[in-house]
């Protein structure tokens, strides 16, 4: 998973990605995915590995209600079954390298995210709060198996995170390239997984901070196709027995001003999901008053079907108009300049937050497919798993 590559972003710039457009070039290419409803980082992830609504997998957000304000998903609200979980099941060996929403005790091997760090907090803050314990959990795994660790080993590569660093940038770019080189190594290891699941994310953060297809954008897309290039190279002759299934989890798109809820909304417990704005209200009055607030700056209240049946009477969605997203923060003006330049969680169907997924591997013949929805990913790799996929929602795509 390759974290905030528009459909867009794929198709203008493949020229930028070689090791990619070798991969689409001998599988299947879907040109747009249709995002998880709102297209929103951990909820894109938990799609992937469920096949379901945002409604059945308890994940509609970054963030999630939880009965005071909110809080960040974390694996344990994932309220179905994951891919990973399903593979374990059926006796299939199962790694998870740097994935976000995996459960440890779902992969054999597991090594967490990179920026789990951010979710934890620390002693050091100057607000300390507690954390919670679905992300200490991914934090604080050690690897039982050593798998990992001697795959990295066997090559004199690094076999954990370095301490964290004041550059977040650099950090990332970093973590994203240690998460590449393991995948590789343990993918192309004697004792090889079944399923590896691993993601790269930093292509979503440089267009936060740099804009949607602004050269820093642009050379991030070329940065992680080097990645791929480096899993593949590290695979080694065992890139000739995977099949490939590489996505996004949403797409991008620039937002020119932002509206502050903490101005326009004091005295709500608000969550800013990039285009979506959740607000806890006490009844339909509250929400109505809400609606009013938000409505002189062109944003509308959403059918909140998407969230978790017991979520959805205090909890209530808002879209904001195209070209404009929801930011926190204290600010002197209800709307103000954004400070992430380009953003996801778009309007639902807004063609911003379409995604691209290819497919490469034995068996798989090249073709094209104009569009897929969300639903239809993880009944894919499960049949590529040889798992059952007549419970998903949705059918697999034609391979």
């Amino acid at each position: 998973m390759i974290d905030g590559v528009s459909a867009d972003s794929f198709g203008r710039h493949l020229g930028r990605m070689p090791n990619l457009a070798r991969l689409a070039r001998g599988g299947v290419t879907v040109e747009r995915l249709a995002s998880l409803v709102p297209g929103i980082s951990l909820p894109g992830r938990a799609s992937i590995l469920t096949g379901r609504s945002a409604a059945e997998i308890g994940v509609y957000g970054n963030k999630v209600w939880d009965g005071v304000g909110f809080s960040y998903a974390t694996p344990d609200d994932v309220r179905v079954p994951t891919l990973a979980r399903r593979a374990l099941d059926a006796g299939l060996d199962v790694a998870s390298v740097g994935f976000g929403m995996v459960r440890p005790e779902d992969a054999t091997v597991f090594r967490r995210p990179w920026w789990v760090d951010d979710f934890v907090q620390r002693g050091r803050d100057a607000e300390p709060t507690p954390s919670q314990g679905a992300w200490l959990r991914v934090a604080n795994h050690v690897d039982a198996t050593g798998r990992l660790a001697e795959a990295a080993a066997a090559v004199g590569y690094p076999a954990d995170f370095p301490a964290r660093f004041p550059d977040r940038l650099v950090y990332g770019l970093t973590g994203d390239m240690h998460v590449a080189n393991w995948a590789g190594l343990l993918g192309g290891s004697e004792r090889a997984p079944d399923l590896l699941l691993t993601e790269l994310l930093m292509t979503d953060s440089v267009q936060h901070r740099f804009g949607f297809e602004s050269e820093a954008a642009l050379w991030s897309l070329g940065y992680a196709d080097n990645l791929v290039g480096v899993i593949l190279r590290r695979l080694g002759a065992r890139a000739e027995e995977y099949t490939f299934v590489v996505l996004s989890d949403h797409g991008h798109l620039t937002v020119d001003r932002v509206i502050r809820p903490e101005v326009v909304l004091p005295g709500h417990v608000t969550d800013c999901e990039g285009g979506h704005l959740h607000v806890v209200v006490e009844d339909d009055a509250d929400a109505a008053a809400v609606a009013e607030r938000l409505a002189p700056f062109g944003a509308v209240p959403y059918d909140n079907s998407y969230l978790p049946p017991d979520h959805r009477r205090r909890v209530r969605a808002f879209l904001a108009p195209d070209g404009v997203g929801f930011e926190p923060g204290p600010a002197d003006a209800p709307v103000t300049a954004p400070n992430n330049v380009s953003s996801h969680g778009l309007r639902p169907g807004h063609p911003g937050d379409d995604r691209f997924l290819l497919v490469s591997g034995p068996g798989v013949a090249p073709r094209r497919i104009p569009r897929a929805e969300a639903g239809q990913v993880a009944p894919t790799v499960a049949r590529l798993l040889g798992l059952a996929g007549d419970d998903y929602p949705q059918r697999a795509l034609p391979l």
